[in-house]
């Protein structure tokens, strides 16, 4: 991390950003005490004076203080960019501050080529210039690697736990899983459990374990909301809500209409979803299948339930509403 203590991490990879905050907070010693020196708030509804109280304030019993902001930019963000900067240049060494922006990468194509960029903090960005021109400041990516490049990712992320994928093995899962890292991390441990990590995880393992009765229920669910089948999806999550966390299932529920969210961009844009495939983590086989969910719901409802879905987030970190049950009514409210 050098010297830095100001962290902006941008991306649209949920468990990478999760990696990146236990990086920063392992960073800062063994003297940190999460429950007397970390604090989490919302852009989303916090005001830029709880913010300021937040990051000035001096750490208690130890040497540093971590403040995680989610959501930084929040609305009228052309008005409140100076106090923001101002903000920025206040925070005191002592304290970690880490922004976490949901962002996303699109392909634009530059000088006869193809250039990955990100949708909102690009170069051009108030605010990332502002980091690129501060030495404590520092830029972190967490994006959602493409779905091609999910093997290796699988082989690495065995490696970081401690065990070891054959690549027939790491081939097969990236093909239940697609690109959602967050899934694919419980299968990797599971299946390393299974070999008691003295072995590697062969493509059998995969087979044999990672069934329609582990997590891959969760993209079994989502492919029934996406063709209407409401009733058989209600059941369904059910059936998921009495086995797994619902904070899991609702970060598969937000990738999967954010897939679709784009792939009806590429639509209105009279590309080929094909094409979009491999970027946006879907499997060949699938593309049809989310190319015809998004033209049923429509570019309007993908926004309303894709928002809707932000929201539920939202209501759960701030205890505002039961996250089960926001999932429950939320496939009614999928329904075409």
């Amino acid at each position: 991390m050098g010297q830095a203590n100001l962290h902006l991490l941008r991306g649209d990879d949920q468990y990478s950003v999760k990696l990146r905050i236990q990086q920063i907070q392992a960073s800062l010693g063994a003297d940190f005490d999460a429950a007397m020196n970390l604090s989490r708030l919302d852009g989303r509804s916090v005001s830029l004076e709880e913010m300021r109280t937040a990051v000035s304030t001096l750490p208690f019993f130890g040497t540093s203080r971590l403040v995680i902001l989610e959501h930084p930019l929040g609305k009228g963000e052309k008005s409140r960019q100076e106090p923001f900067i101002a903000m920025l240049n206040s925070v005191p060494p002592s304290t970690h501050l880490v922004l976490i922006v949901e962002d996303h990468q699109k392909w634009r194509r530059d000088q006869g080529g193809w250039l990955q960029v990100w949708e909102t903090l690009n170069e051009s960005h108030w605010l990332v210039k502002w980091f690129a021109a501060n030495p404590q400041a520092e830029v972190l990516d967490a994006g959602l690697p493409d779905a091609r490049h999910m093997p290796a990712w699988i082989a690495n992320e065995a490696k970081r736990l401690g065990g070891k994928f054959e690549p027939a093995a790491a081939s097969e899962l990236s093909e239940h899983t697609g690109n959602d890292t967050s899934i694919a991390n419980q299968e990797i441990a599971k299946l390393l459990m299974f070999v008691d990590f003295k072995r590697s995880v062969t493509r059998e393992d995969v087979l044999e374990l990672v069934s329609a009765e582990g997590s891959t229920d969760v993209f079994d669910m989502l492919d029934k909301l996406m063709t209407g089948q409401t009733k058989e999806a209600q059941a369904m999550m059910r059936r998921l809500l009495d086995d797994s966390q619902p904070e899991i299932i609702l970060g598969a529920v937000i990738h999967r209409f954010r897939q679709l969210l784009l792939v009806s961009e590429t639509l209105e844009h009279g590309e080929e979803p094909a094409d979009a495939a491999r970027k946006l983590g879907i499997l060949p086989k699938k593309v049809g299948d989310y190319a015809n969910a998004a033209r049923r719901y429509g570019p309007d409802k993908l926004e309303r339930l894709y928002h809707r879905l932000l929201e539920i987030d939202l209501q759960a970190k701030t205890s505002q509403a039961d996250l089960a049950s926001n999932l429950e009514l939320l496939v009614l409210e999928t329904n075409i």
